[in-house]
């Protein structure tokens, strides 16, 4: 009788992640897009509490509704983007892997997913999202271009910002790789995290997330991004395609990895100066959201790696 009881707890608990997460996508698609990218964690819970099959099953009927709802080219763009995903954070979740490893597989993968839909969708629907990203920053362009012309400019003030802004558009384009993979960086983690709370308030505590605190890059990340360079100026010595492009994205990620280092730098004095929790996030979004101290904040962490200023290599 008990086994029974199981396996119908087991369904009931498949029936309802199957339902709330179909809500929780209609809501997401038609009155909040950006956060439909947490569409995985219902999956996730569920696969690390009953197994990566239920994990499998549950996401595979709630895309087939979905499909049938809102579109099934729809459905199939969020099951390339997101099965992978779920069943690799289910999976390592589930056998205790360290944090760092658990993010950056799922990083990995979710970055080739949106490759994949890219490809996917280009020979489903001859659609190429590239460009339709593309068209829709030259018309945003243009938007702002007719805006400024009802301020009174001059011609050369008009030209000046012009210029500026289309410079803007062509840099954003080069570094879209970049941004898929910090994007996709974002997304893994975010998935993570809550995934990892959800399970805790189910008394699952066999996962854990190392504070930010104390975030630190590997000790051989100077080693692999000096690499990465040479390798990209070898790329110029043979005059071979999108030297450039692959600089310029090399770059960004590099700024990138030190700024999230420098700004666990940052967190880690608030600790010390025991700041409330709250405060702390909204100084460090403050500094992640302003440009100017972007470079700062990532001099700052590659200082950390050289000289590691919180000694956290010497507590290891």
């Amino acid at each position: 009788m008990r086994k029974d009881e199981g396996k119908g707890n087991v369904f009931l608990e498949t029936i309802f992640v199957i339902g709330i997460s179909v809500l929780f996508m209609l809501i997401a698609v038609y009155y909040a897009p950006e956060l439909m990218f947490l569409y995985p964690v219902f999956f996730v819970v569920l696969g690390v509490k009953q197994g990566i099959n239920y994990n499998i099953l549950a996401l595979l009927t709630s895309t087939l509704i979905l499909g049938l709802i809102v579109g099934m080219v729809f459905a199939i763009s969020i099951l390339i983007a997101f099965a992978p995903l779920s069943i690799i954070l289910s999976y390592t979740i589930e056998r205790r892997r360290k944090s760092l490893e658990i993010i950056s597989i799922s990083t990995l993968f979710l970055f080739i997913s949106f490759l994949l839909i890219i490809i996917i969708m280009r020979g489903m629907t001859g659609v190429n999202l590239i460009n339709q990203l593309e068209d829709r920053f030259a018309q945003l362009l243009d938007s702002q271009m007719n805006a400024l012309r009802n301020m009174d400019l001059s011609s050369y003030e008009m030209l000046k910002i012009g210029d500026g802004l289309e410079s803007i558009v062509r840099y954003t384009i080069l570094i879209m790789p970049s941004i898929m993979i910090i994007s996709s960086l974002a997304m893994a983690y975010l998935n993570y995290l809550i995934s990892v709370l959800i399970l805790r308030k189910f008394g699952y505590g066999i996962v854990s997330i190392p504070k930010f605190s104390k975030f630190q890059l590997p000790s051989n990340i100077l080693l692999g991004t000096g690499i990465m360079f040479i390798g990209t100026f070898i790329l110029k010595g043979l005059k071979l395609f999108y030297y450039e492009t692959i600089l310029l994205n090399i770059t960004v990620l590099v700024s990138f990895i030190f700024f999230v280092q420098g700004l666990s730098v940052v967190d880690h004095k608030f600790v010390e100066k025991g700041l409330p929790v709250i405060l702390r996030i909204a100084i460090i979004l403050f500094f992640a959201v302003l440009l100017p101290f972007g470079w700062i904040i990532s001099i700052l962490g590659l200082l950390d790696v050289i000289i590691d200023f919180r000694k956290l290599r010497r507590s290891m």
